[in-house]
């Protein structure tokens, strides 16, 4: 049964996450109806490169190669700092009482990364005063698709959030834990002797695979990876495999701990002016799902394009230097790829009087916000 289900999710099992697909075999009785756990889904957004004040975080060195064992987000690195303490909380306004043991996953998944990145988590009780928010959501509503158990990310430097669906099957109370598993039912509707089943690893892997998300972590080609986008393969059973720890040492653990600044002499800081953002002037069909900019002068957004998955978008920021903007200076510039459904998400840094612009491969603009 385990060598098809293996043939089977390798021939594609690039189902991407979610409802799980149905396949039905004969074997000998009982039959079955195999039903293939959803992979863990992820969605990214990405910052600008740090400026020397974020020097105390792990970058890569430009030009570095990174194997399949492991990878950081494009253009960036270590979230937190060496040795931080994060502090981090749940938002647990919309649970079900039928997922509501989910805050147990969260802490043994923290508690599982302690020792690998020399970070300590502590657990809050003030979403605005955390370094890493969890919360639910209706992940559908918010413009991520039906298929998706969880989405991940920084916000910012030391920042990082994590979002769960509260619809799909994963996040049930009964993949509560870490083990692989097999869960079974009958299936009278389809007749005698027919069952479904379905088999992945427990819930905690989920929320170490977003977690590390947050904390600078990209997917990987490697399946014994619990970055491994495909959670349903019985790649390493939902277990960090050796790609994954010395990612996490390299990044986190083998980095001096940050020398603590002294407030005493330090100047008095100004708060940052609060920023906003434009009604987005659209082209060629582009939506735009979700849009915001941060008091930390960080904007992210989610766009919907009629381009295919895998073309490449280009985010620039650029500021006018003449009253009809003939003449403009282009302040950071990033690329990033189209997703499922035409989907796009970026964050970018913004300060005032600039402009935020999202253009395909052939430099047509798709969607433009102005800062003010």
């Amino acid at each position: 049964m385990w060598t098809l289900l293996r043939r089977w999710s390798l021939r594609r099992l690039l189902v991407y996450l979610g409802e799980p697909e149905a396949n039905m075999f004969r074997c000998p009785r009982p039959r079955f109806v195999v039903t293939v756990l959803a992979a863990i889904t992820a969605t990214m957004l990405t910052v600008a490169p740090p400026s020397a004040a974020q020097g105390d975080r792990w970058m890569p060195a430009p030009g570095q190669v990174f194997n399949d064992g492991w990878k950081p987000l494009d253009g960036l690195g270590a979230t937190y700092r060496a040795c931080q303490e994060v502090r981090w909380h749940f938002d647990r306004s919309l649970e079900g009482s039928d997922r509501n043991t989910l805050i147990n996953d969260i802490r043994s998944g923290l508690t599982t990364l302690e020792p690998h990145t020399g970070l300590k988590f502590v657990e809050i009780d003030n979403a605005d005063s955390a370094d890493l928010n969890f919360r639910w959501g209706d992940l559908v509503a918010e413009g991520w698709g039906s298929n998706v158990a969880g989405i991940g990310g920084p916000d910012g430097y030391g920042k990082g959030s994590v979002a769960f669906s509260n619809s799909v099957d994963w996040t049930l109370n009964k993949w509560e834990g870490r083990d692989w598993r097999r869960l079974e039912w009958p299936r009278p509707d389809l007749g005698p002797g027919w069952y479904s089943w379905k088999e992945g690893p427990g819930r905690e892997a989920l929320v170490v695979h977003e977690a590390m998300h947050a904390m600078g972590f990209d997917h990987v080609k490697d399946f014994t990876s619990i970055m491994y986008p495909q959670g349903a393969i019985p790649n390493n059973r939902g277990n960090l495999s050796s790609g994954d720890i010395a990612g996490l040492n390299t990044m986190y653990l083998n980095n001096p701990c940050s020398s603590e600044v002294s407030s005493d002499n330090s100047e008095e800081s100004v708060p940052p002016a609060e920023l906003e953002i434009s009604k987005p002037d659209r082209y060629d069909g582009t939506r735009v799902l979700r849009a915001n900019v941060d008091d930390e002068g960080f904007m992210r957004a989610a766009i919907r394009t009629r381009l295919s998955r895998g073309q490449p978008l280009w985010v620039e920021v650029y500021a006018c230097d003449s009253a009809d903007c003939e003449d403009y200076t282009t302040v950071s510039e990033k690329k990033i790829r189209v997703k499922k459904r035409g989907r796009a998400a970026f964050m970018v840094q913004v300060a005032q009087d600039q402009f935020v612009a999202v253009w395909d491969n052939d430099d047509e603009l798709l969607v433009q916000w102005t800062v003010s």
